[in-house]
């Protein structure tokens, strides 16, 4: 019998290259919620621990679809509107928490590119319900409710040094580049950016790869892999239960893990301490 995210023995790591974390919702956007909202949620956060904030474009609306179509690249929409609403991202003091807030959106990150110690799913997890119960009881207080979840979503975005890899070459440390191919005396493998896209079992949603070979600045002689995992699924129509959008983070976090996990070099997971250490 096939085994579900859940029910996979989670393998755990000292020392994991994840410099980022996105825990967020989707939900149907609430008639009567204004940009002035936006500001009245941060004042309830207290201005003494959330002291900053900044204005974003709103982050587009994601529908996991399983239909035939749905398989292929979308092409890039343009959208021309008149519509004024923004997305408010507010900043923690220490600098290691996001809140990112907009009518549909709401999604909490940990940001550890300054070297912070990720501070393990548990903790990031209770953190997120405990600012989105916030979120609904202001949508409450102000009569803007009820709130409707359509959709959840886990990031994990890793930065990988040249610890495990030097050259192109050495990118089978990452099972679906295996190798980047050179012919000698002909090409040399220089570079690589790509996706790849995979659904969950019983379409409970979809994990999402994204390979990028970056440089930190132009002047920076090293270079880095960021490799980021979303997994994001749909949540049953008019659906207000905190219980199945932290059911969907779960269900991501289990995917991303264990994907990441299987998806590495022996070398690459020894590399990152890899404890725990799943049957294949």
């Amino acid at each position: 019998m096939t085994q579900t995210a859940e029910q996979i023995q989670l393998p755990d790591y000292d020392n994991p290259p994840v410099v980022e974390t996105v825990f967020g919702v989707q939900f149907k956007p609430l008639a009567g919620f204004t940009n002035a909202h936006l500001g009245a949620f941060w004042q309830t956060l207290g201005l003494e621990n959330w002291p900053k904030v900044s204005d974003m474009p709103p982050l587009p609306r994601q529908e996991e679809r399983f239909t035939p179509e749905a398989q292929w690249g979308k092409t890039l929409r343009f959208q021309i509107t008149q519509d004024p609403k923004a997305r408010l991202q507010i900043r923690n003091g220490d600098g290691n928490r996001l809140i990112q807030l907009q009518n549909g959106r709401f999604h909490l990150n940990w940001i550890g590119e300054d070297g912070g110690k990720y501070p393990r799913f548990k903790q990031l997890k209770e953190e997120f319900e405990t600012y989105l119960k916030q979120f609904a009881a202001f949508l409450s207080d102000y009569q803007l409710g009820p709130i409707e979840f359509d959709q959840w979503e886990t990031t994990y975005v890793n930065k990988i040094p040249q610890t495990v890899w030097k050259t192109p070459a050495d990118w089978g440390f990452f099972q679906p580049l295996n190798a980047m191919p050179s012919i000698e005396g002909l090409i040399e493998a220089e570079s690589f950016s790509g996706e790849w896209h995979f659904v969950i079992p019983d379409r409970r949603g979809r994990l999402h790869i994204h390979w990028q070979h970056a440089k930190d600045s132009e002047t920076d002689e090293t270079s880095h892999i960021q490799l980021n995992l979303t997994a994001r699924g749909p949540l049953p129509e008019g659906s207000d239960s905190f219980a199945n959008v932290m059911a969907g983070i779960d269900l991501g976090h289990c995917t991303i893990v264990s994907s990441f996990c299987y998806l590495m070099s022996d070398n690459a997971n020894s590399e990152w301490k890899l404890k725990n250490v799943p049957s294949r």
